[in-house]
């Protein structure tokens, strides 16, 4: 065996027996100089809740964390099934695993802008928000992105509640968002006490590489949008058409005294 065989072979085996090393090598897929994979991106990645909810501030990689996920499933078999509220969000996340699975041995025998088949037996399928197409399927993983923001009755709820029987005994279900206020079933999942819920919070002001970001992002959002955009706190209904300051100073005693200016 020449040495970048061996090379090659050493970290193959490194992958497959360290998370975050395997975690890497996909993040570089799509940014070649990534360094190290975030530590609330690990905890998700690793956990064997049978519940995960992540609460997490836009552009902090929550989608990588699905790929890779995702990806991990397809290596053992499995069947994976990621709902997304829109059909644009689904290709983007089935692009993103694709993308990944270029950084495997795996052999990919049929491939769309939504499903994904292995020649293991393996298949990842992602499907929009709607309970009346979802039915049918079995699964090992559920995933839902952007939970927060599915249609329909208590954020979406008649659809997850469509899709939950879908998963076999032993299954999995991670769900991420960032928040939309607290009258949502992804809310629910951090304000009611459940077990065997891991929960998952990330703040953008916790992740030093988006210090900039979030930066611009508090120099040009009202208070409460950079709340819960970026800082993730779940306030009123999350689609309030006043900002919740201007309703919290016109009700304030305190700001009636000294209103700011």
């Amino acid at each position: 065996m020449s040495f970048d065989a061996l090379h090659d072979f050493c970290s193959l085996v490194e992958r497959d027996l360290d998370a975050a090393a395997e975690m890497l090598h996909f993040l570089r897929q799509e940014v070649p100089n990534a360094l190290s994979v975030d530590p609330w991106q690990l905890e998700a990645v690793m956990s064997d809740a049978p519940t995960v909810a992540m609460r997490v501030c836009r552009q902090a990689g929550k989608s990588c964390v699905l790929a890779t996920r995702g990806v991990r499933e397809l290596k053992r078999g499995g069947t994976t099934i990621c709902l997304a509220p829109a059909e644009r969000q689904t290709r983007e996340i089935t692009r993103k695993v694709s993308l990944y699975l270029r950084a495997t041995d795996l052999v990919v025998e049929r491939a769309t802008q939504s499903e994904i088949e292995i020649s293991n037996g393996g298949r990842f399928i992602a499907v929009p928000a709607s309970a009346a197409t979802i039915r049918g399927y079995t699964a090992d993983l559920i995933m839902v992105d952007e939970m927060a923001y599915l249609p329909g009755h208590n954020g979406g709820e008649d659809i997850v509640v469509a899709l939950l029987p879908m998963l076999k005994d032993n299954g999995q279900t991670f769900y991420a968002s960032t928040p939309a206020g607290k009258n949502n079933m992804f809310a629910e999942l951090f304000t009611e006490p459940r077990q065997s819920v891991h929960r998952i919070v990330v703040p953008g002001t916790s992740i030093p590489r988006l210090f900039a970001r979030v930066e611009r992002l508090r120099a040009q959002l009202s208070a409460t949008r950079f709340r819960q955009e970026v800082l993730v706190e779940m306030l009123s209904d999350g689609l309030s058409y006043f900002d919740l300051s201007i309703i919290e100073n016109a009700t304030s005693l305190e700001a009636a005294i000294c209103p700011r200016i």
